[in-house]
């Protein structure tokens, strides 16, 4: 009975560790910075996530770092491009977005149903 008990304890626990899609990669890494010529980010996860039900929000922050997020920076949504996995989506920014800081809020549904959220802050040079 003890062994049937651990068992299952095993099992939910395994379970329960792999139900989020984890980021495990991002382009540029949070705090870092790409170029306007480049202007895209990248998301990498650790496993499959629902494109139909991902959300993805960028804010521009301006020249302030630490500045306050909130609907009057917000960017048009973007138009996410998934890999065929779905375990990694990319996003360019606007042509002729502005340098200065940005934040992306992203929100992803995985393909067991779990939600993960985040947010990733960059700049983006001239």
């Amino acid at each position: 009975m003890r062994a049937i008990l651990l068992w299952s304890l095993f099992v939910l626990g395994a379970s329960q560790a792999l139900g989020h899609a984890r980021l495990t990669h991002s382009d540029p890494a949070d705090g870092g910075s790409v170029p306007a010529a480049h202007a895209e980010v990248t998301l990498q996860f650790s496993e499959a996530i629902q494109p139909r039900f991902s959300d993805f929000v960028f804010h521009y922050l301006g020249q302030d770092p630490e500045g306050k997020v909130d609907d009057g920076n917000r960017l048009p949504r973007p138009d996410p491009v998934f890999d065929e996995t779905r375990q990694q989506v990319t996003m360019a920014l606007s042509e002729n977005a502005a340098a200065g800081w940005y934040v992306l809020d992203w929100e992803v549904l995985a393909v067991d149903g779990h939600t993960t959220a985040g947010t990733l802050r960059f700049l983006l040079t001239p």
